[in-house]
């Protein structure tokens, strides 16, 4: 089951931004220059629409499959602590502030902690806690 990233206004409005005003630039630059800010801005570009088109989370047969752009990350169900909704803005794998937290048995809060943003979080987050064996209360 693959599910999209739900997007909040704000985080839109700067995938939007930032390439219009790398576009814009790149029209105020000329000769050489423009060269060199193709060679910087087009990376940034892909990039960003990577991100912002490539995130989504599968619940596969034996882990939480996660993915935005280039970054990926499997859980495995029977390794999840505990799954809960938050608001926390975080850094991590989702574009809106209505999340999931997830916390993996053994590992400390930075590379333990993942935070997702499935479009509908809730029937998402009782689907994952049906699947996870582990979790303490």
């Amino acid at each position: 089951m693959r599910v999209r990233s739900a997007v909040d206004w704000w985080v839109s409005a700067i995938f939007i931004l930032v390439p219009v005003m790398l576009i814009a630039g790149l029209l105020s630059v000329t000769g050489v220059y423009r060269l060199v800010y193709m060679a910087i801005g087009l990376p940034i570009l892909i990039f960003l629409g990577w991100i912002y088109f490539g995130t989504y989370y599968e619940l596969r047969e034996d882990h939480l499959y996660c993915r935005s752009g280039p970054f990926r990350e499997k859980i495995k169900y029977d390794e999840i602590k505990s799954v809960k909704l938050s608001g926390k803005l975080y850094s991590s794998m989702a574009l809106s502030s209505k999340r999931i937290e997830i916390r993996q048995h053994g590992k400390g809060f930075f590379a333990g902690t993942t935070y997702i943003s499935p479009v509908d979080r809730e029937s998402f987050y009782k689907e994952l806690l049906s699947r996870c064996p582990n979790l303490e209360e």
